[in-house]
């Protein structure tokens, strides 16, 4: 990540999955990809996660150093004698960018849309068996068996407003395979800090701060994001530097250490909270790309990748 400075002030390294704290009405942020639709539970993809964190918002957070935090859940606990039943507490006073307020059923419904067969994160809610609203504020998460980490998978799952979704036709999750739309690819109603104000694909997409956010405290002085995918590394940079924007990501390596010379810069650099690794193909027959002919060689014991090759936390400026 790279920040152009703005006054006095800088853009905090957590604005993208919190809370903007600058002393700025306008922040113009650079991505080398557009994200590939605003349907929140379609794509399990960190430049779309990013983005949905504006506008939409989960259950917990985490924090800078990996903990979790509450966010539309204050609280989240094992049911007393029934190590498969997660109990969570939603937050009271929170209302969608529509003006209707936060309920267990609007949990409910998301967490069941996220399961749906068109959900790419559905993965990540693979080992639950049910979910149920006890009470107006209170949500039970039943699991296939004790999963004592799962609240660690709820970082990326937004919660959406379920009358809006029938409303606009998207009770179940775009069709991303068919190309199909649904009244959620271009128009979000959550309950972040930021709502969008208008979106062009692949142009720009511009977020106004949220005026009836339940946090507002923590949203700074950024009336204005707007989002701004650059294909080109070197048209991202040169539009850094000469002020056209205020933040910018997917920096490459190689540009790095001269940027890092710029008073005018300042740049943040850290692990990700992810495993990178080589994946080898050991299911066919016989590897299309591969010189040896009627076989596959991967899956030979003497071919096996050893465990030491795994790579884990590459930062983010080497990607």
């Amino acid at each position: 990540m790279i920040l152009k400075t703005l006054g006095t002030a800088m853009l905090a390294a957590g604005l993208l999955t919190s809370a903007a704290l600058v002393q700025a009405e306008t922040v113009r942020w650079a991505r080398s990809a557009d994200v590939t639709t605003l349907d929140p539970h379609v794509f399990n993809t960190g430049t779309n996660f990013v983005l949905m964190h504006q506008m939409y918002e989960t259950l917990v957070n985490r924090t800078n150093d990996g903990k979790l935090v509450p966010l539309l859940a204050t609280e989240w606990k094992l049911l007393e004698g029934d190590p498969t039943v997660w109990v969570f507490k939603i937050r009271p006073n929170v209302k969608f960018h529509d003006g209707k307020p936060l309920s267990a059923k609007d949990v409910v419904f998301s967490l069941n849309r996220a399961k749906g067969p068109n959900a790419q994160v559905k993965s990540l809610l693979a080992s639950v068996e049910d979910i149920k609203a006890v009470d107006d504020l209170t949500v039970h998460v039943k699991t296939k068996g004790p999963n004592p980490i799962f609240p660690n998978n709820l970082t990326n799952i937004f919660i959406m407003n379920e009358a809006w979704a029938k409303a606009n036709g998207a009770l179940e999750t775009q069709d991303a395979t068919s190309k199909t739309e649904n009244g959620a690819t271009r128009a979000v109603n959550g309950t972040g800090a930021f709502t969008l104000a208008s979106r062009e694909v692949d142009s720009r997409t511009v977020m106004k701060q949220n005026p009836n956010y339940w946090g507002k405290g923590k949203v700074g002085d950024v009336t204005e994001l707007v989002y701004l995918p650059i294909k080109s590394p070197a048209t991202r940079v040169a539009a850094l530097l000469s002020g056209e924007v205020d933040f910018a990501q997917d920096i490459p390596a190689q540009d790095v250490a001269r940027l890092k010379q710029d008073a005018k810069l300042r740049i943040n650099e850290g692990p990700e909270n992810r495993s990178i690794f080589l994946g080898l193909n050991v299911g066919t027959a016989e590897l299309k790309s591969s010189n040896v002919k009627g076989k596959n060689p991967w899956p030979t014991p003497r071919c096996a990748m050893p465990w030491s090759w795994r790579l884990t936390a590459m930062p983010s400026s080497a990607r």
